[in-house]
């Protein structure tokens, strides 16, 4: 078990402008290793690539991902119990992103209320356990994450600790006891009913943290992460699509009540068939990173990394409704490798303090540089080729 932790990050004051200036938390939200990486988790992925190295240029930035974060939910432990239940015997080191993620369909697909009625309740607790105390993951897990972490090497996204292991900063219980000091929970555990965020406090609904089987919902290990990370100085910016709005602005809400300096990022699903539907529903097939690496042709890597940002960040834009398409991906990867070909062979096309001057006009006012801009101004009609120091940023 980790160790326990106590919770006492400062209270709320007034930002300060040495506070203002301070470092950059980016945290996005997390992808449970249950599935390929879809349109909508490339563009979340891409999106914060390209804050987090442009922003870094120009101020502290620090990058929060913990894989326990989305292990430690009933989400991920529930399909791999199944998995166990129907295949104790298969080899996942051989099985595809894709054959893995369409048992994920099937498994949600096929779940009805009795069946989570008939669940095993008492087996899903020492999977959440041994998650949570061990870091114990699914073969199927592991082998998800080993296809991810080579398909974002060949995107060029920066490593994300996914074959990293460490404990969530603090227990669930020193986390429980720290909302309850501050009067944030409907506890109904004594009756053996389930615990909620007090979020009609600030005209939200109530949000199940802990269900009556004990099992946390994924917003627990979230807070149980950032929020010891808080300190003065210190600007969270939560990175997290449309879909689950309503929980982050949730979790921004209690952050704050511990004193954090906030702001969120959401970002719209890619419509993929025509509807923005969640990826256990299916529907991605032939549209998973693993298929859009394809994209390349006769493209080096440095076009289709800058391509797929170029698509991601730029024609995709923070609201965008477009459905995914793939000519027009690969339309942009070939516009990438037409800039990468103008680029001077010296590489005296820009310079560190110009870029970063560039870079500082580009910020928002909460101190991130937004990757939209930062894309529609590198695809402007008197933009030049890209500088080496922004190929770093892109490529």
């Amino acid at each position: 078990m980790a160790p326990h932790t106590t919770v006492t990050p400062p209270r709320r004051t007034e930002p300060t402008a040495s506070a203002a200036a301070g470092e950059l938390v980016v945290a996005p939200v997390t992808i449970t290793p249950t599935k390929p990486l879809t349109p909508t988790h490339v563009k979340g992925l891409l999106w914060t690539d390209v804050l987090v190295k442009a922003s870094a240029r120009v101020g502290g930035v620090r990058l929060v991902w913990n894989n326990r974060m989305a292990t430690v939910t009933t989400q991920a432990t529930a399909f791999w119990h199944h998995l166990d239940l129907t295949e104790p015997d298969t080899d996942w080191s051989r099985e595809s992103d894709i054959r893995i993620g369409e048992r994920y369909v099937r498994f949600h697909a096929e779940r009805r209320d009795t069946d989570l009625r008939d669940t095993d309740r008492r087996a899903l607790g020492d999977y959440l356990t041994r998650a949570d105390r061990e870091g114990w993951i699914h073969p199927a897990g592991r082998r998800m994450l080993d296809v991810w972490r080579a398909q974002l090497d060949q995107l060029g996204v920066a490593d994300l600790g996914l074959a990293a292991d460490r404990p969530l900063t603090t227990t669930a219980q020193t986390m429980l006891d720290a909302l309850a000091d501050r009067g944030l929970l409907v506890d109904h555990r004594r009756f053996g009913g389930p615990v909620h965020l007090d979020g009609p406090r600030w005209g939200l609904p109530l949000r199940r943290l802990i269900g009556g089987d004990g099992h946390p919902n994924y917003l627990l290990p979230i807070l149980r992460e950032l929020v010891p990370l808080i300190r003065p100085g210190r600007l969270f910016l939560l990175v997290h699509d449309d879909d689950i709005a309503a929980d982050y602005l949730l979790l921004d809400r209690v952050l704050t009540e511990f004193g954090a300096r906030t702001a969120r990022l959401p970002l719209s699903r890619v419509p993929v068939g025509g509807a923005p539907r969640s990826s256990r529903y299916g529907g991605w097939q032939g549209t998973t990173l693993g298929d859009l690496a394809a994209t390349e042709g006769t493209a080096d890597r440095a076009a289709y990394r800058l391509g797929m940002r170029l698509y991601f960040t730029g024609t995709l834009h923070r609201r965008s409704a477009q459905p995914f398409r793939m000519p027009l991906l690969r339309r942009c990867v070939g516009r990438a490798a037409r800039l990468l070909g103008q680029t001077p062979a010296d590489g005296t096309s820009g310079s560190a303090p110009s870029l970063a001057a560039a870079l500082s006009l580009l910020r928002t006012e909460q101190g991130y540089v937004d990757p939209y801009r930062l894309t529609a101004a590198l695809l402007g009609r008197r933009s030049g080729p890209p500088a080496p120091e922004l190929r770093a940023i892109y490529t």
